[in-house]
């Protein structure tokens, strides 16, 4: 065994993980483990392709939904949102752009603003989880509220603005934004394993997000079926071959792909907001990461050494220690 190897599994043992990793490096697998139970009631395992939540991972997926409109002529990264819903006014600026939105600066209203929730265990919204399935279920919390900031005033983290998102591409589109994501982004990607299922309806090898050490689901704490922002189901060979299909421009095609993946905005240190994704300029690395009630995951891709690493857990924040330790391995 080497040492990669030997310290993921040791990781794993210690911090008792639950979940699946799995590292590659062009056509080389190089690493692939799995550990815990998807059901533990049920003592059913986590297998390599067992199908994780992934939080706030979902916002690529929606960020590229936008680009294929883009790259269909139905609307522009400098669209103002106020020229395509009448429904937006008051809690976003009217000239906040599509650009804004994507990269976290547009200033509109956050249903779900992770800077000022006190209370992130018992955090509610106005509409009942189980009645939020798809991006316009969440109108209803928008219509009413101030902005947060004004649009370009920097750097803001929105789910809010996914959300946003998530109901300009149904509306755009006249379809369901699951099933438009799933067949301009997924399909085309290879994801056949992959979507947007509600908890009540939840397929085969799907692991359910666990809140402690004990059997119980986070199935009352976050939203029926995911939405703009986040609750998209993937596995981690489906997202190898995402990595894969994304930059071969098989989702967007050059140089709409380049414009979606340059670093805009300064997060914090090298850290930079793209489209849907954190850039790193100090070594070109893509992330995205997601991180909820029975949910922790990370995904990234290494340019210079050409590896793709992911790591899904069905517990809250249940990859943070194994995401440094490999990221240390790795260099």
């Amino acid at each position: 065994m080497d040492t990669l190897e030997q310290e993921i599994c040791n990781c794993a043992e210690r911090s008792g993980f639950s979940g699946v990793i799995r590292i590659s490096g062009g056509d080389k697998l190089v690493f692939k483990g799995a550990w815990g139970f998807r059901n533990r009631a049920e003592q059913l395992p986590v297998g390599a392709a067992t199908r994780f939540a992934i939080a706030s991972g979902t916002k690529l997926f929606t960020a590229l939904a936008i680009g294929r409109l883009v790259q269909q002529g139905r609307l522009a990264l400098d669209s103002a949102v106020g020229d395509l819903h009448p429904d937006f006014r008051g809690w976003i600026d009217p000239a906040a752009t599509i650009e804004q939105l994507l990269t976290h600066s547009s200033g509109c209203y956050d249903y779900l603003d992770e800077e000022t929730i006190e209370d992130y265990e018992n955090f509610r919204v106005d509409i009942p989880w189980c009645y939020l399935e798809t991006p316009l279920d969440y109108l209803p919390l928008f219509v009413g509220q101030a902005m947060k900031a004004a649009a370009g005033s920097g750097y803001c983290y929105s789910n809010g603005g996914y959300v946003a998102l998530g109901i300009l591409i149904e509306m755009l589109s006249g379809r369901l934004y699951r099933d438009f994501v799933r067949d301009e982004v997924l399909l085309p990607a290879g994801m056949h394993d992959s979507g947007f299922f509600a908890f009540d309806e939840l397929p085969s090898d799907t692991a359910l997000g666990y809140l402690n050490d004990g059997l119980r689901t986070n199935i009352y704490k976050v939203p029926l079926r995911g939405g703009g922002d986040g609750g998209m189901y993937t596995t981690a060979p489906d997202l190898e071959r995402f990595w894969k299909a994304l930059l071969a421009g098989k989702i967007l095609e050059s140089p709409l792909l380049d414009a979606w993946l340059r670093p805009r905005l300064q997060i914090a240190n090298q850290y930079w907001s793209a489209c849907g994704l954190t850039r790193r300029t100090d070594n070109d690395s893509y992330s995205i990461v997601g991180g909820d009630h029975g949910v922790g995951f990370d995904s990234r891709y290494l340019p210079r050494s050409g590896i793709t690493l992911s790591i899904f857990s069905n517990q809250s924040d249940g990859e943070e220690e194994m995401r440094e330790l490999i990221l240390e391995l790795l260099g």
